[in-house]
């Protein structure tokens, strides 16, 4: 999801660099335009002079000069004259190639921003889908905490030392889950044992995180009241007295490699190819981390959250 964003955002930045692009060309155009127009007057007035009588070779100036004097100063005139409509003509065909490369570019740029805006919805109803997708979550999430006993609600607010499996499990997959014993469904011995803690300090940022459950998404957030996934990880770990950076590309590579299969409580997971969401594992093949937008910070199976990038210890 927070991928998808990112994504979202760097296509609505591209339309808007395209339109601007589309509109200075535009612009380009239509001052060419202008330019070609100006010249084009001139060119058809002398045009049409030249039609009506007004020739500016030299044997019109021998045969209409009434004198020698005349014929000097009629020569003179021709020569400026054409002088200058050789300039005139120049620059008219310069404006007019110019009018043909801007009239080129405009439609480019054009067709580069028709593409832009097309990708950016496209990539728009993909994150609307996955949001509609995430508020059906949200709804049956909110749904199963509802049935939950106020005493399962305190224990996955204030997990205590170890977060207990049968709670997390309630969290997760509602209290349907739980058989009327407290364990397993359908499992008539003794209560699940809760997972195994990691060592000190990472098991003090798993108890930390846990606390903030139903906190607020926020982006940047790294402090009770609302958290990015970094954040959360980052505040969880000041509590055990470790520092650690406010980015999941740091957090996948930092602290020691850690093998999927040898996870302890504690351990920091990151997601996606691109390392760009972090959470916390607590055990039982479960995290807590804050996703995205609309998201509280929850407990969730590790696998929900996209593909595994790594993990790392701290």
């Amino acid at each position: 999801m927070h991928t998808a964003e990112l994504d979202l955002t760097k296509k609505i930045a591209a339309q808007r660099a395209a339109d601007r692009q589309h509109n200075e060309d535009r612009a380009a155009l239509d001052a060419t335009k202008a330019q070609l127009a100006a010249f084009q007057s001139a060119v058809d007035k002398f045009a049409v002079s030249t039609y009506m009588g007004g020739r500016t070779d030299g044997m019109y100036a021998i045969l209409t000069a009434a004198s020698p004097q005349q014929l000097i100063s009629k020569l003179a005139v021709q020569r400026v004259v054409a002088v200058e409509m050789a300039d005139l003509m120049t620059r008219y065909r310069a404006a007019a190639d110019r009018a043909v490369r801007a009239e080129q570019q405009s439609a480019k740029s054009a067709a580069e921003a028709k593409t832009a805006a097309e990708q950016a919805a496209a990539v728009r109803a993909t994150l609307q889908s996955k949001q509609s997708q995430l508020q059906l979550q949200i709804a049956v999430v909110k749904s199963q905490y509802q049935e939950l006993t106020p005493e399962q609600r305190t224990a996955l607010a204030d997990p205590g030392p170890a977060p207990p499996q049968a709670t997390l499990t309630a969290a997760v997959h509602g209290p349907e889950a739980l058989a009327p014993g407290g364990g397993a469904p359908g499992d008539p011995g003794p209560e699940v044992s809760p997972a195994e803690p990691g060592d000190g300090q990472g098991s003090v940022a798993v108890q930390a995180a846990l606390t903030q459950v139903g906190s607020p998404y926020a982006w940047g957030g790294a402090g009770p009241g609302g958290f990015d996934c970094s954040g959360l990880v980052m505040w969880a770990f000041q509590q055990a007295g470790i520092a650690l950076p406010h980015s999941s590309q740091a957090l996948a590579h930092g602290g020691q490699p850690v093998a999927l299969s040898d996870l302890q409580p504690g351990d920091v997971l990151t997601f996606y190819s691109d390392a760009s969401h972090a959470g916390i594992y607590i055990g039982d093949g479960l995290m807590v981390h804050s996703s995205t937008y609309g998201q509280p910070v929850r407990v969730v199976p590790m696998t929900a959250s996209g593909p595994i990038y790594n993990a790392r210890r701290y």
